[in-house]
């Protein structure tokens, strides 16, 4: 099924003998409206404690920074109709710890400070108003405290995703967790394509009409939809795994060809589920801008 073989009636869309999908129109609209662009939609990659499965040393982590990100992949948009109108598989970039074998010049806090300055200036420089999260807590808290420690990368510049707290005397990050619209604003008739049930109702929110249930989760989104997104090859990957590898490769203070080849291999599979997780944004996005100008018009955004 394609989008342009959507029809909106009673303000749901039919995917097919079982599939439905109810939408709070008046809800969505006040929603994405609260993104200020440009926008980054952004998703990151980081370890911790939980994944030091093996008492690694040295520590990359700490009491102070608990969570160490070692990947980013990350979006620019203008407005919604780019979203929905490009070829959002060529929009993603990234920005990574790397680690050769037998590199002598490797110092993993000097590139992560580098990552981290980049990623500012890049922000700043490029205006950006919002970024755009699925599911926020963990990478809203970790830029926040970047941007706290490196606040004087954007000292005397005019910026609006860096929001400036008098009261508490530091920087909040403006941000947006799509999450939050797919949740509040749209309802999920609860069977699989094939008329079976598709999840456990109690362990989810209920919808809004009969025999629905609410959804905030990419992953659940995308195996609802997937007759209406089935040209993209999504994979299920064992994050915590792959975060744990990489929290190896980028501790250990020498590392072995083999073993180096083996870790980069399980780095490369992240590198792949954090691109995924950036277009699996942009293409609900790219769902929403459809279905809202379908039945709103193309100035919905503006009105």
């Amino acid at each position: 099924m394609k989008y342009k073989n959507l029809e909106i009636k009673d303000n749901s869309i039919k995917l097919n003998k079982y599939q439905s999908i109810h939408f709070n129109f008046e809800g969505l609209q006040n929603k994405l409206k609260e993104i200020k662009f440009p926008v980054l939609i952004l998703d990151t990659e980081f370890f911790n404690r939980s994944h030091d499965f093996e008492n690694i040393k040295p520590k990359l982590y700490s009491e102070e920074e608990k969570d160490i990100v070692y990947l980013m992949n990350y979006s620019f948009a203008k407005n919604f109709n780019e979203v929905l109108t490009r070829n959002n598989h060529k929009s993603i970039n990234s920005l990574s710890i790397k680690r050769k074998i037998n590199d002598d010049k490797y110092d993993f806090k000097n590139q992560y400070q580098s990552m981290i300055k980049s990623f500012i200036n890049m922000c700043v420089n490029k205006n950006i108003r919002t970024i755009i999260f699925a599911g926020q807590d963990n990478d809203k808290k970790i830029i926040e405290q970047w941007i706290n420690t490196y606040k004087a990368l954007f000292k005397n510049k005019k910026t609006d995703l860096f929001i400036f707290n008098k009261d508490t005397k530091s920087y909040k990050l403006n941000s947006f967790d799509i999450y939050d619209a797919l949740e509040q604003n749209l309802s999920f008739s609860n069977y699989s394509k094939n008329g079976e049930k598709f999840y456990n109702e109690q362990n989810l929110k209920k919808g809004d009409v009969d025999d629905s249930i609410k959804i905030r989760s990419l992953k659940k989104f995308f195996d609802y939809t997937e007759e209406l997104h089935n040209k993209y090859n999504f994979k299920d990957d064992n994050i915590t795994f792959l975060c744990s590898r990489a929290l190896k490769l980028f501790s250990l203070e020498n590392v072995s060809q083999y073993e180096h080849n083996k870790l980069s291999k399980s780095l490369k599979e992240a590198r792949s589920h954090c691109y995924d997780d950036v277009l699996k944004i942009l293409v609900l996005i790219k769902f929403l801008s459809y279905i809202m100008n379908k039945q709103m018009g193309e100035t919905w955004a503006s009105v």
